[in-house]
């Protein structure tokens, strides 16, 4: 019988070498504030790790703290000064840098699939974490089964990197030295497709084992829309540890949105949004964002230097001031990659806006905001920069998309076994259900299997 679901809503495991004990026990952790509680989550808290939670206890999955010292990592509710692990961190600096400052819980978890090593390391920091979230830890070790390889043999393919890059380079080309409208409109392709997907696939540590290979990757993927840091920010830290909760910066202007009435939006909103996004996602964040509040919505910028931002900045600003096209050029390519980045990057999260307060895992509540369609397509695939799969891609961010097909038996399997819903639809049911939800403000209901 069918039910109608609502659509309203690093490699560094492989490689870690324990520090060792001596500089462990310096490093004090420190509890800050209230760690908040859930009925699956009962904490104490206090200033001594003497007071820190029960191990036996989960976390929840949707309480994160700000205002965490800038010289901290925030995991499970308390602070660990990592400071001493960060050059030994098998991931590379800034992968692990990215969470300092913050509540990074999310990013600690979901970033470690293959062993539980990452645990050990951080009991050695201070409190000893909470034991692993059981739904997510049975999805892992399926993963587990599936790629025994590990971090290595998910990154990706040899021949990705080079066609992409080619594809790339010619969108840059057609960019900054042609100077055509037909060309700037080319590069918008490219920008939105190609570039988004290594961008995106470098933010997430997804190309290479190397963290310098990763970075050239978002820096070159990034180039024509603005400074990659930006997409650090608002993709890796906020959106996929947050998403469509207060702290995802994606979601941060849709009630504004929701004010209008339909006809004014289709009118004049739909139109201008593409160029609109873009601009977020550069010039926004650069002047604004880095610039001035050193935050990106909620997620505060700790520091600026991070991923080498300053130089990349002042290379960005040197380019495109001395050798981009007419402001013309810039609206068009703009809103070619807008048509296309919008709505594919928004069609499997947008759609979903479920109760997050009612999952006791952070899994569960990351399948709950996410949604998989056309996963067989490859144009859809390809159009999509790689994301017709996003509840595998927030599960596991890490593993490179090309092999995220290849998980989703997995998911959908334990999902089943524990009756979580799993959102599986076509392009053309996403794409009516990210129109109506746009249009009028409100979910639509897709029909779908319950037992998918």
């Amino acid at each position: 019988m069918k039910r109608k679901v609502a659509l309203s809503k690093s490699c560094s495991d492989d490689e870690i070498n324990v520090a060792d004990n001596k500089a462990a026990r310096a490093s004090k952790i420190r509890k800050k504030g209230s760690t908040g509680a859930s009925s699956d989550s009962n904490k104490t808290t206090g200033s001594e790790p003497s007071t820190v939670a029960c191990s036996e206890d989960l976390a929840s999955p949707h309480d994160v703290v700000d205002n965490v010292d800038p010289n901290m990592w925030h995991i499970h509710g308390n602070n660990y000064d990592l400071s001493k692990f960060v050059d030994r961190h098998p991931g590379g600096r800034l992968a692990i840098l990215t969470g300092k400052g913050r509540d990074c819980t999310a990013l600690f978890e979901s970033y470690h699939p293959w062993n539980d090593r990452h645990r050990k390391v951080l009991e050695k920091y201070g409190a000893k974490p909470p034991p692993p979230d059981p739904f997510y830890l049975e999805i892992q070790q399926g993963i587990r089964q599936r790629f025994p390889g590990g971090c290595g043999s998910t990154k990706m393919r040899k021949r990705a990197k080079l066609s992409l890059s080619l594809i790339l380079f010619a969108g840059l080309y057609c960019f900054f030295v042609i100077q055509t409208y037909w060309s700037c409109a080319i590069a918008g392709v490219v920008m939105a497709t190609v570039g988004t997907r290594m961008a995106h696939e470098g933010a997430h540590f997804q190309v290479s084992r190397s963290e310098l290979v990763n970075r050239v990757a978002q820096f070159f993927g990034y180039f024509m829309a603005g400074p990659s840091m930006a997409w650090m920010y608002r993709h890796t830290i906020s959106h996929h540890a947050h998403t469509n909760q207060a702290h995802d910066i994606d979601v941060e202007y849709i009630w504004i949105m929701d004010m209008f009435p339909k006809w004014i939006k289709v009118i004049f909103v739909f139109p201008s949004i593409p160029i609109g996004v873009m601009i977020e996602l550069g010039l926004k964040f650069t002047f604004v964002d880095w610039m001035g509040l050193a935050s990106v919505g909620k997620n505060p910028i700790v520091s600026r230097s991070l991923g080498y931002a300053i130089p990349e900045v002042a290379i960005w600003c040197y380019m495109h001031w001395f050798y981009g096209p007419s402001i013309i050029h810039y609206a068009i390519m703009y809103w070619v990659a807008g048509v296309i980045f919008l709505p594919m990057s928004q069609i499997a999260h947008l759609i979903v806006f479920p109760d997050h307060k009612k999952y006791d895992s952070w899994a569960k509540m990351q399948i709950a905001e996410s949604v998989d369609f056309a996963a067989d397509s490859a144009f859809w695939y390809h159009l999509a920069f790689g994301l017709t799969t996003q509840i595998e891609h927030h599960l596991f961010p890490s593993i490179g998309e090309h092999l995220l097909g290849e998980c989703r038996p997995i998911v959908r399997e334990v999902c089943k076994k524990h009756g979580v819903t799993y959102m599986d639809v076509t392009a053309k049911e996403a794409l009516y259900a990210l129109w109506y939800r746009m249009a009028n403000g409100v979910p639509y209901y897709v029909p779908q299997g319950g037992k998918n």
